[in-house]
């Protein structure tokens, strides 16, 4: 006899109350409001705590920033995606315009959702948390080399 699933079941959120797209959003709403009263991106990026490149990712992703540039890149992008995967788009992109892959990436809107470093606790995913106090974790200890020996462990200081 098999036993029917009840709805609602499963295993339960960690952070019910995180909600990436909604943090997306305002942060969204924030930079186009700064922009359309004429604030500079470095000025923009101060106010809300971001570096003006990821300013200027969020008014791509919001449609309110246009240049050359931005519009070349959109452009050549969308043309390599139609035949190709998200990542040799890139990469054919910056190969066309002379530019590299990170300067492609951030002409190109937000996906998925934006990982802001300064974020509050409860506003972050389980997984960047789990990130943040395994990198505070590494900070506090010293390691040498790629296998990430301890300092003084191996005899090397």
């Amino acid at each position: 006899m098999k036993k029917t699933r009840k709805p609602g079941g499963g295993r339960k959120k960690l952070k019910p109350e995180y909600d990436a797209g909604k943090n997306l959003k305002e942060q969204l709403d924030a930079a186009v409001a700064f922009y359309d009263s004429e604030m500079s991106l470095q000025a923009i990026g101060d106010e809300l705590g971001l570096n003006p490149i990821k300013v200027r990712k969020l008014l791509i992703t919001a449609g309110v920033y246009e240049s050359e540039v931005a519009e070349k890149v959109k452009n050549t992008f969308e043309e390599y995606r139609e035949t190709q995967d998200y990542k040799t788009s890139v990469l054919s992109t910056a190969n066309t315009l002379q530019l590299s892959k990170a300067s492609v990436t951030s002409y190109l809107p937000y996906k998925k959702g934006v990982y802001f470093p300064s974020t509050e606790k409860e506003k972050i995913s389980v997984g960047a948390e789990r990130q943040r106090r395994l990198q505070s974790a590494d900070s506090t200890r010293r390691f040498c080399g790629a296998k990430r020996t301890r300092c003084g462990a191996s005899g090397l200081n």
